[in-house]
């Protein structure tokens, strides 16, 4: 073992030492994408009470998705600042299917974001994304943004 981290040296390839520490590293950090995804509070809404995109959904946009659409570098030229998501999102045509609308009040099918959030396109990846690939939101998020759209998507 130890003429094989000479030898990886020599030809400038970590050994063993550095091997191991890459490991822990990695892990270490892939744990911290796992689990930061799952602090984000999920707000309750009762059956029957609408869920708006101000009080329910902003702050989980944020949460999930301010990494990549900012006004710096918005991706698919979406930017979804504080304020500034719902405009962005509802009623507008998606960059990525032109012919689909980012959300369409009271139209889960029509609606793209929802493709994106189940992780069903065709064009792009599922949302939201980490530095590992895409991951999916727990049910009951999922279950907030279908409400919300099917709802008519309230501001």
């Amino acid at each position: 073992v130890r003429t094989r981290g000479i030898a990886a040296r020599r030809h400038g390839l970590p050994g063993p030492e550095e091997c191991w520490m890459i490991r822990v590293v990695s892990f270490i950090a892939l744990a911290v994408v796992a689990t930061s995804c799952s602090r984000v509070e999920i707000p309750v809404v009762p059956e029957g009470e609408p869920v708006t995109y101000a009080e329910h959904l902003e702050p989980l946009v944020i949460a999930r998705c301010l990494e990549c659409h900012t006004t710096e570098e918005p991706e698919a030229k979406l930017v979804l600042e504080v304020g500034t998501g719902y405009g962005q999102m509802v009623g507008r045509a998606s960059t990525q299917v032109p012919a689909r609308l980012i959300v369409a009040p009271g139209d889960l099918e029509g609606s793209y974001l929802w493709d994106k959030l189940i992780h069903d396109v065709e064009i792009g990846r599922g949302m939201p994304r980490t530095v590992v690939g895409s991951i999916k939101l727990p049910d009951e998020e999922l279950e907030l943004y279908r409400r919300w759209i099917e709802g008519g998507a309230l501001p």
